[in-house]
C-alpha cells in the first residue's frame, strides 16, 4: 500500500477531516488472465471515508485498460510513445501518417482509449523497417515536412537513386537506413566515382 499526504486537502464528504492519497495493488481479471493493477484513492482521517476524485477515477481506468491492452497484445502506451519520438514526429503527425483521428496518439499513449489490431499491426510494421515509414511519409505527401534537411554523414558505402517523386531523392546511408531527401528543382546530382567518397552536387 502507497500513502502520500495530501497538503491540507478537506475530506470532501464529511468537511472537517483531511485526506491521505493511497495506491494499493488490486487483483483483476480479464480473459482468464489475472494481474495487479495499481488503484488510487483518498481516505478521510475522520470520518474514516474513502473515495476516488476525478484524478483517481482517470488513473484507475488508465492502469485498468493498460492491464486490457497487454493481455489482448497490444502495444503499451508507452511503446507507442517511444515509437513516435524515434521518428521525431509529434502526435498530430503520427495521427496524419497512421491515422485514428487529431487526438488519437494522445489518448493511446496514456492508456485512455486501445488502439485497434490492425493499428497495432502497422505500428509494428513500422517498428521493423524504417523504409515503410518513409514510404508512408511519401504516400501521406509529408516528405517536405520530416524528411531530413541533408544526408547524415555515417561511415561506409552510400547508393543514391532516384525516386518516383519530383524533386526527392533516396538517399541510402552505410548503416542500412535511407530516407527521401528534397532537392531544389534546378539542381541535378552525380553520385562519387567511389562510393566511400562525398557526393558531388552541381547545378
Amino acid at each position: 500500500m502507497g500513502i502520500n499526504m495530501s497538503a491540507n486537502e478537506l475530506c470532501s464528504v464529511c468537511g472537517e477531516g483531511h485526506v491521505t492519497n493511497h495506491a494499493d495493488q488490486i487483483e483483476t481479471e480479464y480473459k482468464g488472465k489475472k494481474g495487479l493493477v495499481p488503484m488510487h484513492y483518498k481516505c478521510c482521517d475522520a470520518c474514516g471515508s474513502d473515495f476516488a476524485s476525478a484524478d483517481e477515477s482517470r488513473l484507475n481506468k488508465r492502469a485498468v485498460l493498460a492491464f486490457r491492452k497487454s493481455v489482448d497484445g497490444l502495444l503499451s502506451g508507452a511503446e507507442i510513445c517511444a515509437l513516435r519520438n524515434r521518428f521525431g514526429i509529434n502526435q498530430k503527425q503520427a495521427a496524419r501518417l497512421f491515422g485514428g483521428g487529431p487526438v488519437a496518439f494522445s489518448k493511446y499513449e496514456n492508456d485512455d482509449v486501445a488502439h485497434s489490431e490492425s493499428m497495432d499491426k502497422l505500428l509494428r510494421l513500422v517498428l521493423k523497417s524504417e523504409q515503410i515509414f518513409w514510404s508512408l511519409v511519401e504516400q501521406e505527401g509529408m516528405v517536405a515536412e520530416l524528411a531530413p534537411k541533408g544526408p547524415k554523414q555515417v561511415s561506409g558505402p552510400r547508393k543514391v537513386f532516384r525516386s518516383t517523386a519530383t524533386n526527392v531523392i533516396q538517399v541510402e546511408f552505410g548503416n542500412g537506413f535511407s530516407a527521401p531527401t528534397l532537392i531544389a528543382a534546378t539542381h541535378r546530382y552525380q553520385p562519387a566515382d567511389e562510393l566511400n567518397e562525398d557526393l558531388r552536387w552541381k547545378h
